[in-house]
């Protein structure tokens, strides 16, 4: 493992790291559970909004416990909540609550898929209070939102858009201190050492400055990270 200054931590990817300065945390969906190459790679896994009313809900949550007991299992996700499809969101809150509750019976961080839902998130974190690092990943939402997610708890991880000159992204970002953030290159094209070129440029700061607060984050946040050094 590299040291601390020169790895770029990736909180959500869909792919091996393809340079021995990254980091990535892949996604896997709990269908998909256990992969061939999971001794070989670092994982979140969790049973997506994408695929409630689609999957046996009893078999995937079990799937997502068992995915705890290995140790590169690293977080539950993505799990959330999604009103752009077609799945209740009533039967999501369900199967995302129980997820939450397998994360805390693990000390893992929850990384957190949300389309057009933040207000019920910010609800759900009022009322039970979890007590493991939640990460929102792709954050695009506006500055104002970005306030009332850390004001709640959250962390916020962001992607490729921030390089693409949405001033909305931009704000957003500006908005999050470097001890609330993390970078991800999900399933763009972007390598996240270009992210974090962008993001250091937009905060105004240093890309090892930037690097090695990431690096911290994620020994903070992520329990068995810290474990690696």
């Amino acid at each position: 493992m590299q040291k601390a200054n020169k790895i770029f931590i990736n909180i959500h990817g869909h792919r091996q790291a393809n340079n021995i300065q990254e980091w990535v945390m892949m996604n896997l969906m709990a269908k998909d559970y256990p992969p061939e190459d999971i001794e070989n790679g670092y994982y979140s896994v969790g049973y997506h909004p994408y695929n409630v009313g689609k999957v046996d809900d009893e078999d995937t949550l079990k799937k997502v416990r068992l995915s705890t007991e290995n140790l590169n299992v690293f977080a539950i996700g993505e799990i959330g909540l999604d009103k752009s499809i077609e799945a209740p969101l009533e039967h999501q809150m369900r199967v995302f609550e129980s997820q939450v509750e397998i994360a805390e019976f693990a000390d893992l961080p929850v990384i957190l898929h949300v389309v057009k839902a933040f207000n019920e998130l910010v609800e759900f974190m009022k009322v039970h209070k979890p007590v493991v690092p939640m990460i929102i990943h792709g954050y695009n939402g506006s500055s104002q939102m970005a306030e009332t997610l850390l004001n709640s708890g959250f962390l916020l991880s962001f992607g490729e858009a921030i390089a693409k000159e949405h001033s909305k992204i931009v704000e957003s970002l500006l908005t999050v201190p470097v001890d609330k953030l993390f970078f991800e290159t999900d399933e763009g094209d972007l390598d996240i050492r270009e992210i974090y070129h962008f993001a250091a440029e937009v905060k105004g700061i240093s890309l090892d400055h930037l690097r090695v607060q990431i690096y911290e984050n994620a020994r903070t946040h992520l329990t068995r990270f810290a474990d690696l050094f």
